[in-house]
């Protein structure tokens, strides 16, 4: 995925989580509807999502507006989540948009948001922490219902699967 050099350094400042206990899943065809793929932990009914990444092969040329247009309508339709979510950076030649929570959660102690990268034919969804204490940034886990979980996949589908 291109992204805006500010996003590049963003990324890069971002420590991994701990993940080890989590099952990555992959399904679908790239080709066809599109492959899914990402990694969760099942707690009962909730469970915890290190990343979902959906991807499809598109034969056409996509514009930076088309893209934008696809981002915003996310920001509307993805309204069940802790956070909402606006978009917070972009870059027109890479063919790249980021949203972020806005407001994200805060307490004494961290900051956290969810974070979706949107490139052309990519999308990825994670949540971000920042403790204030050791000023670092590290990737949590995302805490859904399977119905957020299966919604959001949806959502994701029918936004970027229309032209």
């Amino acid at each position: 995925m291109k992204m805006s050099r500010k996003a590049k350094r963003y990324d890069d400042s971002v420590l991994p989580g701990d993940f080890h206990d989590f099952e990555p899943f992959q399904t679908g065809d790239p080709a066809r509807d599109g492959r899914v793929e990402g990694a969760l932990r099942r707690r009962g009914a909730a469970l915890e999502l290190e990343h979902l990444v959906v991807e499809r092969t598109s034969s056409r040329k996509q514009s930076f507006a088309k893209l934008r247009s696809k981002a915003e309508d996310l920001t509307r339709q993805v309204d069940y989540l802790l956070e909402r979510l606006e978009i917070v950076d972009h870059d027109r030649r890479g063919m790249y948009i980021q949203l972020r929570s806005l407001p994200p959660y805060k307490d004494d102690t961290q900051i956290q948001f969810n974070e979706i990268s949107i490139a052309r034919d990519r999308v990825l969804v994670k949540r971000i922490a920042f403790y204030r204490k050791d000023e670092v940034k590290q990737q949590v886990p995302l805490q859904l219902t399977e119905e957020q979980f299966q919604r959001l996949l949806g959502d994701i589908r029918s936004v970027f699967a229309a032209g």
